[in-house]
């Protein structure tokens, strides 16, 4: 027998389970783990700028695979471990399965307030800031459970509902010797998820079967179960129409003549008039917020449609509408359970047909958006020249869109070529997508890979720029500029009439202002491009993305432009007015956002 350390037995164990990519930041709580990881195994280490990038690039590795094995965050100490806390609720309310080696300092010194320690109640408490965005959070109290405790963590990040685990690793019990004799880690690689109730999947497929006019709603637990091609065969046998979340984009052929597109707040006309008059509504993988139903004001459940709810997560079901149903079951079983339960579809040409000549209209009402000489640009003309320009070039290119005045827009018109497309999703963390986009490159084998993001989003995370350019990676942003916080600016203007700390100034002129971002991007070493009337995007974006390097292209968008909104609803801002879910009523639009 002989002994190895505890951080080269954990580096060990990473690579003999297949890991590609460790991210990180060193600080010197992190030594031993950074060392034995970059020279004493074959995984590939990549350097970020800042530790919560480096989070959001393991969290885009994983959502252009969503599987074993996963992408490793190895962070320092003190305020380096403090600085991943936005990007892990990121993942953690985006179920993404990632793990966080996390440093610390030595155990003999805990509770004397050494340096970065977390001691002021107890001794080392970090653990205790990120447990509620973290689906496991452990700091490892013994060398020779070590092992034991990251097995368990990395089988409870992937088992379920996926979700980032971190465990905090102090420095002393990274460097003390163990047994060498190190647990074979396949066992905790194969994962079988729940099925779904056959009793459920019964009553479920009784009330399906009779439907007139049935709905699927999916969201990004589509993605992560792997669910696509189940989904494409319950919609086509039971010929069942589908609305996308803006989580659940890429989860259905956009093209197909069952998809109705994005639906909720910034959905299409024929999604939401699907939600409004379906009588059974299948959930599948989403919780069903107020992004996705308008407020809540889209669907009349219970009174008028009965609700199936499908999730892996049982705290979700019937979260924002009582289920008649509900199944807590992996996406992929549950659907091919339901599926193999109702067989052919009867006859439900009226209601698609309805549809359809929903859609006609809608199409035909947006034309003018999508097409826009405007210039500034239009954010639909953007989103319609990018899909373009994708489905032309790589339809299988990661696509990723941020959140802000984006959300409004992103949804109904940047089309899905392929599955690879992610949203920064629920908690629409700003300027996630400007490092989550490396990791979505290299989980795809350093391919090309956009992403879209406002200008107020790229301030924020701008920074990936530079770990780009040294990893050599052929991605592109297009950073839409206006200078303003503009989601922000158009509701508060709308409510109070006028605006605060939305707009960028310069004290001395008054005018709008930015950085120049095509200067900031060739400072780093990457290549640059300014657009400001419509024409020049698309062959822009064609030329940075056949140029093989990090780019940025800097477009110039309107301040006037108002938010594609397809359903305006009221958001309570009274603490004494009465407040329920239920379908929007004439009258009901003050205070809308």
């Amino acid at each position: 027998m002989g002994q190895v350390t505890v951080a080269r037995a954990l580096a060990t164990l990473l690579e003999r389970m297949g890991t590609e990519y460790v991210f990180g930041v060193n600080g010197h709580g992190n030594w031993a783990l950074l060392d034995a990881v970059v020279h004493e195994t074959t995984i590939t280490g990549i350097p970020a700028r800042a530790e919560d990038q480096a989070l959001q690039m393991a969290d885009g590795y994983w959502r252009m695979r969503r599987q074993a094995p996963l992408a490793v965050v190895v962070t320092s100490v003190g305020p380096g471990n403090m600085n991943i806390l936005p990007a892990l609720a990121t993942a953690f309310y985006e179920s993404v399965a990632l793990v966080v080696l996390a440093g610390g300092g030595s155990t003999h010194w805990f509770d004397r307030g050494g340096i970065e320690e977390a001691y002021r109640y107890a001794p080392e408490e970090w653990i205790q800031v990120v447990r509620p965005v973290s689906k496991k959070a452990v700091l490892v109290n013994r060398p020779d459970t070590a092992v034991d405790m990251f097995l368990r963590a990395y089988q409870a990040a992937i088992t379920g509902r996926p979700g980032p685990v971190v465990l905090q690793i102090p420095f002393d019990v990274q460097h003390t010797p163990i047994d060498d004799r190190l647990p074979d880690p396949a066992p905790r690689l194969r994962v079988h998820q729940p099925a779904p109730d056959p009793a459920g999947v019964g009553e479920a497929a009784a009330l399906l079967a009779p439907a007139a006019r049935p709905l699927v709603v999916v969201g990004s637990g589509i993605a992560n179960a792997r669910a696509w091609d189940e989904l494409l065969g319950f919609a086509e046998t039971t010929a069942t129409p589908v609305a996308l979340t803006p989580t659940g984009k890429g989860a259905f052929p956009e093209t197909h003549r069952l998809c109705l597109g994005a639906i909720g707040r910034a959905g299409t006309a024929q999604a939401n008039e699907a939600a409004r008059r379906a009588d059974v509504v299948l959930a599948v993988g989403t919780h069903l917020s107020d992004i996705d139903t308008g407020g809540w004001t889209l669907f009349d459940i219970p009174a008028g449609a009965r609700l199936i709810h499908l999730d892996i997560d049982p705290t979700e079901l019937g979260r924002a509408y009582p289920a008649d149903v509900a199944l807590t079951c992996d996406a992929r079983l549950g659907l091919a359970a339901l599926t193999a339960a109702l067989g052919p579809a009867p006859d439900r040409a009226p209601w698609l047909g309805e549809l359809a000549a929903v859609r006609a209209g809608w199409e035909a009402s947006v034309a003018e958006q999508r097409a826009s000489d405007a210039g500034p640009l239009h954010y639909a003309r953007i989103c319609a020249d990018a899909s373009d320009v994708v489905a032309a070039v790589e339809p299988e290119m990661p696509v990723l869109f941020d959140t802000g005045h984006l959300l409004s827009f992103g949804p109904p018109f940047l089309r899905a070529a392929s599955r690879n497309v992610a949203h920064c999703g629920f908690y629409h963390r700003m300027g996630w997508s400007a490092s989550a986009l490396l990791g979505a490159s290299l989980a795809r084998g350093r391919a090309r890979a956009l992403a879209l993001l406002g200008d107020g989003s790229f301030l924020m995370g701008g920074v990936a720029v530079a770990t780009a350019v040294e990893q050599d990676l052929p991605v592109t942003w297009v950073v839409l500029n206006n200078r303003s916080l503009q989601i922000e600016r158009e509701l508060m203007l709308r409510a109070y009439g006028r605006e605060a700390f939305c707009d960028y100034r310069l004290r001395r002129t008054g005018e709008l202002w930015n950085p120049d971002f095509c200067q900031w991007a060739q400072a780093m070493g990457a290549g640059a491009t300014k657009v400001t009337e419509a024409a020049q995007f698309a062959p822009a974006l064609r030329r940075a993305l056949a140029g093989g390097r990090p780019h940025v292209i800097d477009v110039d968008v309107s301040l006037a432009v108002e938010g594609y909104r397809a359903v305006w609803y009221p958001y309570p801002r009274n603490f004494f007015e009465t407040w329920a879910p239920g379908p929007l009523r004439p009258g009901g639009r003050a205070h809308a956002t």
